[in-house]
């Protein structure tokens, strides 16, 4: 970078042309007194001390007032830099907050090589997340995500965690009902990869998190058909490989849900546990616009492998299939990526009831 190209970034950055010659003359010098910089700036004494206080506030140099006359010093460029690049993530951050695209028109699709930004990326999809969150991630990482995931799960929302290399990372003490509704470990390295809702998330090799991360990058990503490849992706080839740690007990009945997923594998959890359950279900044709809604029908199947023994036919098959007046009926979820096409129903909601109970 030439001084010319130098300069123009720092003024760039919000410097004056004033803090630009004295910042120069100090990274040239390594350290400068008061007296040199007033010379080299061209201002008064009195004024270099009001320049240097702008460039410390920056974080590009430090005041050192022990000694005679005082000493300006300008910091390692690591720790210079690593401030500008902190400023820069939380702007990009205040930014994404406040602009809102209504349907994009092309994918949101994001290369991210920054490690923090790859961890703000990570914390967004889960702090934006409504019904579930699929993570597999290094263990390492799980001191970052803690406060998200707690809060995710404070929201309702069910997460899928799985914690991969190094998993000696991981404490034998962790309370997971606090962070997750099943939690697995797999003690090896595939890509980073977290989803939310199927709508948003981050996909990168392990070593963004990992390690030294050299020329490692990730994708952040916000748009549906993207999310569903990579949904589909981490729920078929990763997610069966972990060693089970924790799974979180099954939702109170009744309960009523608008997610297929979610209302699936509580009621795996709840089959598992030996009980019969019975459904209102309002359901609807795919291809159609009219629901149809059913009371107190029989559960006779759950189809699903995040879960327990897997009971799924396919990787992805996430449904339920009630007996209905009408005939046997098999319903996958409509708002993911991948429509119900095997099962030909989408679920709009469901409630469901322990037919123990008595309540048909």
């Amino acid at each position: 970078m030439t001084d010319r190209s130098l300069r123009d970034n720092l003024l760039a950055f919000g410097l004056s042309e004033k803090e630009t010659d004295a910042y120069l003359a100090i990274l040239r010098a390594g350290d400068a007194t008061t007296g040199e910089i007033s010379e080299v700036a061209g201002v008064s004494q009195g004024y270099v001390y009001e320049i240097a206080g702008e460039l410390a506030a920056h974080g590009l140099i430090t005041v050192d007032e022990t000694t005679s006359p005082t000493l300006l010093r300008a910091r390692p460029p690591e720790e210079a830099l690593g401030d500008f690049a902190e400023r820069l993530d939380q702007l990009g951050e205040d930014i994404d907050r406040l602009y809102r695209r209504s349907e994009p028109t092309e994918p949101s699709v994001e290369i991210v090589h920054s490690r923090t930004t790859v961890r703000k990326r990570i914390v967004r999809a889960i702090d934006r997340a409504r019904h579930d969150v699929v993570l597999t991630v290094p263990a390492s990482e799980f001191t970052h995500l803690q406060e998200p995931l707690s809060e995710a799960r404070r929201r309702g929302v069910t997460v899928y965690l799985q914690l991969v290399a190094p998993v000696g990372a991981v404490s034998p003490d962790v309370d997971w009902e606090r962070f997750g509704t099943v939690v697995k470990t797999w003690d090896a390295t595939p890509p980073v990869t977290v989803v939310a809702d199927e709508q948003m998330g981050v996909m990168g090799s392990h070593g963004i998190l990992a390690g030294r991360h050299g020329a490692a990058y990730a994708l952040s990503f916000a748009q549906q058909d993207i999310a569903g490849g990579f949904f589909g992706n981490a729920i078929s080839n990763f997610w069966p490989m972990g060693e089970v740690r924790y799974v979180s007990d099954p939702d109170p009945l009744p309960a009523t849900y608008d997610h297929l997923r979610t209302a699936t594998i509580n009621a795996a959890l709840h089959r598992a546990a030996g009980r019969s359950l019975l459904a209102d279900v309002t359901v609807r044709a795919v291809g159609e616009t009219e629901t149809t809604t059913y009371e107190r029908v029989p559960v006779v199947g759950v189809r699903q492998h995040l879960v327990g023994d897997p009971t799924n036919e396919f990787p992805i098959e996430n449904s339920l299939v009630f007996e209905t007046p009408d005939g046997r009926i098999a319903t996958g979820g409509e708002d993911g990526s991948v429509l119900p096409f095997y099962e030909g129903y989408a679920a709009v909601s469901v409630t469901l009831y322990d037919a123990a109970d008595g309540q048909n």
